[in-house]
């Protein structure tokens, strides 16, 4: 009996080191993509204007829902189902990574082509990873592999927008794009240790196919629900993907804002996280969201301030309190997310209305980096502020019809 204890425990413990590795892996290339390679290249001298192709690389894992039908329905002629679609789009991903790390010079299209392929792959692993982490652990260890994921994306975060960039600037292009490269390789070995669990899985895993994939959208009220989710994303994202980019702008040096900012800032959205679970028992959801909206305006006063008056200090100060706030109200619409996709295509429905509001975030964010090259940084965070009070307002508003469950 004991052993049986102690053999669940070894699987429990292999599962959370083969998913939390490669959640890893994701958060840096996840963070180099958002929050490094933008003032990498604004510090090379590329256009605030043509920042909008760099942000472009982040579509993909806004519209990763579109090709999950077919992680889900095909299997890779290696390993097991779930594994050989995570090792082999890995192994796409570091065999582009590794021709960036040749080709510092190259022609921006075919930087943004690689980049594009990088993209591409590592939102085609995190559909088949998200999908293990699912089906191999039980109910009871679901909660503690959620905990599992944010750490470890926050990390990553810290290592891709902080570290890597930081590193650029002392090792090179080349040498930290290979590194990039090889915490991928180490990122994917504890998986290797997962194929048996995989497999036992997938005799349980139900055939694939029947019920409309999207059929969750014919509700009226799971329409209402994604269009307040898209503006929501749609004002929150732009706040804080731009502000590395408006350091920049401001003087502040690469190293100073990849050692402070990029690692700040991962550690402020994890802090910020776990305040957002004791607010939303006490306050509620759109108590939560409110608070974080206040708080959020306040540090949009500091970034105001701060690019006007050209204070560094404030200007990072605002940076690094704007991106806990983010992480803060997108756990309110994390926990709104998971409310709403009770039912019986749970998994469609919340592959809807996530992928739909991140996917409006990234385009909004697309749109507002135009914006920014039209207008001073001071009207764009005054601009800022006014929608996330439009959008506060509006929440409030709409979120006692949609929080009523329809039958």
């Amino acid at each position: 009996m004991v052993s049986v204890g102690l053999d669940a425990g070894v699987r429990r413990w292999r599962v959370f080191a083969g998913i939390g590795a490669l959640y890893l892996g994701f958060g840096v290339i996840v963070a180099l993509l958002q929050g490094g390679l933008p003032p990498v290249l604004r510090a090379r001298g590329m256009p605030v204007a043509q920042m909008v192709w760099v942000f472009a690389l982040y579509l993909p894992i806004g519209l990763s829902f579109i090709w999950a039908p077919l992680v889900d329905r095909l299997r890779l002629p290696f390993l097991s189902p779930r594994i050989g679609w995570i090792v082999a789009a890995q192994a796409v991903a570091m065999a582009a990574l590794a021709t960036v790390a040749l080709m510092e010079h190259a022609a921006l299209p075919l930087l943004f082509a690689l980049g594009l392929v990088v993209a591409l792959a590592v939102a085609t692993m995190d559909l088949a990873l998200d999908a293990l982490a699912v089906e191999a652990t039980g109910e009871q260890a679901k909660p503690l592999a959620a905990a599992l994921k944010l750490a470890a994306l926050s990390l990553g975060a810290l290592i891709g927008g902080g570290v890597f960039v930081g590193l650029l600037a002392r090792i090179g292009w080349s040498f930290t794009f290979a590194l990039v490269v090889l915490l991928l390789a180490l990122t994917l070995v504890p998986v290797f240790g997962l194929v048996d669990v995989d497999r036992a899985a997938g005799v349980r895993r139900p055939a694939a196919g029947g019920a409309r994939p999207y059929g969750a959208l014919r509700l009226g009220v799971m329409r209402r629900r994604l269009g307040l989710l898209v503006l929501v994303a749609s004002v929150v994202f732009p706040l804080t993907a731009l502000n590395r980019v408006m350091l920049v702008d401001l003087g502040v040096t690469l190293e100073r804002i990849a050692w402070l900012v990029g690692t700040a800032q991962p550690v402020g959205m994890l802090f910020a996280s776990a305040v957002a679970g004791s607010l939303i028992r006490r306050l509620g959801n759109a108590g939560a969201f409110s608070a974080f909206a206040v708080l959020g305006l306040g540090c949009l006063a500091l970034l105001c301030w701060g690019v006007r008056m050209q204070v560094q200090a404030s200007a990072i100060a605002g940076a690094i309190g704007m991106a806990a706030v983010v992480g803060g109200l997108m756990v309110v619409c994390a926990s709104l997310t998971l409310s709403w996709s009770v039912g019986a295509q749970a998994a469609t429905s919340y592959a809807v209305l996530f992928c739909g509001a991140r996917l409006a975030g990234i385009l909004a964010t697309m749109g507002a980096s135009r914006l920014a090259a039209l207008i001073d940084w001071p009207t764009f965070y005054t601009a800022g502020a006014a929608a996330l009070v439009a959008v506060t307002a509006l929440l409030l508003l709409w979120l006692p019809s949609l929080e009523t469950r329809e039958p």
